[in-house]
């Protein structure tokens, strides 16, 4: 549809706003780079410049992570930005950004098709959009380079073209490559992706049958994407679904322990077959997987505490603001009022969401649950609307949601850039930047570098900050590709750097090796052991600590 001036005065001040909330000290704020974004950093280095990963493999399909497996698509996509700014953090977290910013737009032309038989359709896209465009949650995920939000932006892209190609079935096919690239992108798509285009084929069937030609190739280009997928899973049969094994209420024993526990006490007064029979383990966990999905609904979760899991959190805040649940509860009226294709999409898709975080027992997580923010946004926008809708003080409603609005992204502005960064840099494993600059300073005075290895994975550091040549990595590195009890797998060395797991340093400090510096995170050294130098947080407290044995010999 064509919009009125206003209306695109209205959406490019948006997407301004949005660009400058998503871009801007995008180097700084998160205060840096984490574990993933540094591996996802350097791999995508060097592919650039070797066409292999860190492991050597050759454009992988599933590159390989700390023991974990990620899919290969946000890596692919930092490629151009590496090659444009160089290997820093504003090149590795662009992609997230630019395709959150696209999100937003996205997601008002998403609205518009949703509703293109609704009065209200365009304000309803407008506030879609406004929503997204200071929601905190978004704002998090979109400036950090940790795959959701690439993932969101191609999910949502192919329910968009789905939509669109009920009218014209060429977009059937665009639509077809959308879910592809989705699944390519992030672990918890492999479930969420083909349940949603099951859902919109059951919805809109009868729509889409006239499209018999688009629907065969469409169906065609989705097998022939899939193929390398099915060929790595022969190989390697964990790369499909990464770390879904390990993080699964399957593998949880919690469950089973509890299931033996009311097994052995019923036993005691009951006939034990028949108290198996009401505590099996489709019962068991069954209950664990609703009592999971359930935590996602939780008023402290959503709008006071939010994700506990480092480094998904703001302080003191929920993934939504407190304001958001008054609009919640009108835009789920509006939704029970009448039923129809739109209503029924938007439900399934944000039940469909939760779906892979409520199979694990991390839970909530703002993180596997993200493509569950646009129909959260596409409800609270539909309940902005209908609260104002009422003639009644319409325009005193107007001002107080404002001024309310003004309060909560205000209160977010300062966790986020000055609460978060100068109290909780730990949650994004500050202090290694830091870390390696001392020590590309003062490398050369020393033989050997030990560095205790901590589960920040502090190698992939030094090779991200160093810039070291990837095929020297792979010629010199020591890796056995063993995991430790948590799962993680760790480089013991390269060159002079030796990666130390389980580092003892009241032993260590008495029985120092000649020309070394030590290099330990003042967790593991007592408060009474001052080296040289150390790196602190910015509230002061000190993170890492190095000591020297400056002599020749023992």
């Amino acid at each position: 549809m064509k919009l009125s001036d206003r209306s695109k005065v209205i959406l490019l001040s948006i997407i301004s706003i949005s660009s400058l909330l998503r871009i801007i000290w995008i180097d700084k704020y998160p205060q840096s780079l984490y574990t993933d974004e540094i591996d996802q950093g350097y791999n995508a280095y060097s592919i650039m410049l070797t066409g292999s990963d860190e492991h050597g493999a050759y454009l992988p399909i599933s590159i390989r992570s700390f023991g974990d497996w990620k899919p290969p698509l946000p890596t692919y996509l930092t490629i151009p930005f590496i090659y444009l700014f160089g290997l820093t953090e504003t090149s590795i977290r662009l992609p997230s950004a630019i395709l959150g910013i696209a999100t937003v737009m996205l997601t008002f032309y998403l609205i518009l098709e949703l509703f293109a038989e609704c009065k209200y359709k365009v304000k309803f896209a407008l506030l879609g959009s406004f929503f997204l465009t200071i929601s905190p949650w978004h704002i998090l995920q979109s400036r950090a380079s940790m795959l959701v939000a690439i993932a969101l932006f191609f999910l949502e892209a192919g329910i968009y073209y789905f939509l669109r190609g009920l009218k014209k079935g060429k977009y059937l096919i665009l639509s077809a490559l959308l879910f592809s690239l989705s699944i390519y992108a992030y672990y918890g798509l492999r479930v969420i992706t083909p349940l949603i285009i099951f859902l919109l084929i059951i919805i809109f069937l009868k729509n889409i049958l006239k499209f018999k030609k688009e629907i065969i190739i469409s169906i065609l280009l989705i097998i022939f994407m899939m193929v390398p997928i099915i060929v790595n899973f022969i190989k390697e049969p964990d790369v499909v679904f990464g770390r879904a094994r390990t993080v699964s209420i399957f593998y949880d024993q919690g469950v089973k322990l509890r299931q033996w526990e009311l097994i052995t006490q019923d036993g005691m007064e009951y006939n034990p077959l028949l108290s198996r029979f009401f505590h099996n383990n489709v019962y068991m966990y069954g209950l664990s997987i609703l009592r999971h999905f359930m935590s996602h609904l939780e008023g402290n979760y959503l709008f006071f505490i939010g994700d506990t899991s480092s480094p998904f959190q703001i302080p003191n805040m929920g993934i939504l603001y407190l304001i958001d649940s008054v609009f919640i509860l009108f835009g789920i009226s509006f939704f029970m009022e009448k039923r129809s294709q739109s209503r029924i999409l938007l439900i399934s898709w944000f039940i469909i969401s939760l779906i892979p975080a409520s199979l694990t027992f991390m839970t909530p997580s703002s993180n596997r649950t993200f493509n569950a923010i646009i129909p959260i946004i596409a409800l609270i926008s539909l309940g902005t609307v209908r609260l104002l809708s009422f003639k009644t003080n319409k325009y005193l409603l107007g001002s107080i949601v404002t001024l309310l609005y003004v309060v909560s992204f205000g209160y977010f502005l300062k966790q986020y850039f000055i609460v978060l960064p100068y109290e909780h840099a730990d949650w994004w494993n500050y202090g290694w930047r830091e870390t390696v600059k001392y020590v590309a300073s003062n490398e050369k005075r020393f033989d050997n570098i030990i560095i205790s290895d901590v589960n920040g994975m502090p190698y992939i550091y030094f090779l991200f900050y160093n810039k070291i040549d990837p095929l020297l990595f792979q010629k010199t590195a020591v890796r056995t590709y063993l995991s430790d009890r948590f799962g993680f797998e760790h480089v013991e060395s390269f060159g002079k750097y030796i990666f130390a797991k389980d580092l003892d340093w009241q032993y260590t400090k008495d029985n120092m090796l000649p020309k070394t510096l030590y290099i330990i995170p003042a967790s593991q050294v007592g408060s009474q052991d001052k080296g040289p130098n150390s790196i602190s947080y910015p509230n002061g407290k000190d993170v890492i600590k190095f000591f020297e044995n400056d002599k020749e010999t023992l």
